[in-house]
């Protein structure tokens, strides 16, 4: 298995600093959890957080990740939210994992788990985003990329789409013009690439879009 599943440290932390309900530090979250061990949603921004950190290579961040997550989910089994995100944390243990049997189990039951937060709250933005993009990264041999384009078409027809941001805007479109390219559509691709620029110009996704157009063009 390689690593094209993983993605830039700079444009992971936006974005999915975008779809947490808190934009704290990992320290003042870990300060609140001490004060109030029970506050499940102090205990899900942590978590989220260190996901954040995961997805940029530190090893730690996913263990600890972990540990919040799973306590959100022992709480309420139900939380969507967390689910989706100890599913990504999943893939990024696989991602670290030695053996090839390990990591292909790890990544398959994040896979399960974010299926299954979808199945849950298949209008939730961040459940949705979280496995596409994850979808995107994955290896061709998982055959995700059809689940990413199902995300990303499905909250481009959302009726809450006209109120999203434009940071959001601009993150849904440039990651459904990453899975148009991977499946060799540089037409829908372009398109999608130009639409992120429009919303959000001088955000990460803004910027990124413009480098693909130059190589589309």
């Amino acid at each position: 298995m390689n690593h094209r599943y993983i993605m830039s440290a700079s444009l992971a932390v936006i974005l999915f600093a975008s779809l947490c309900y808190s934009q704290e530090s990992i320290s003042d979250l870990n300060a609140r959890v001490a004060q109030s061990p029970h506050d499940m949603g102090a205990l899900l921004a942590l978590g989220i957080a260190y996901h954040n950190e995961a997805v940029a290579g530190n090893k730690k961040s996913v263990d600890e990740g972990f540990a919040c997550l799973d306590t959100v989910l022992a709480h309420d089994p139900t939380n969507a939210v967390a689910l989706a995100y100890r599913g990504s944390l999943w893939t990024m243990r696989g991602r670290d994992a030695w053996w090839p049997f390990t990591k292909l189990n790890d990544v398959h039951k994040g896979i399960d788990e974010m299926d299954k937060a979808v199945d849950l709250a298949p209008d939730n933005v961040s459940v949705r985003l979280v496995r596409g993009i994850n979808s995107v990264h994955l290896p061709s041999m998982f055959k995700r990329l059809g689940t990413a384009m199902k995300d990303f078409y499905y909250l481009l027809n959302s009726p809450a789409f006209s109120h999203f941001d434009a940071n959001l805007k601009s993150t849904i479109y440039y990651w459904s013009g990453v899975a148009y390219k991977q499946d060799n559509q540089s037409g829908k691709a372009k398109e999608f690439f130009m639409k992120a620029v429009e919303a959000a110009p001088n955000s990460d996704t803004g910027t990124d879009a413009t480098q693909e157009l130059k190589g589309l063009s």
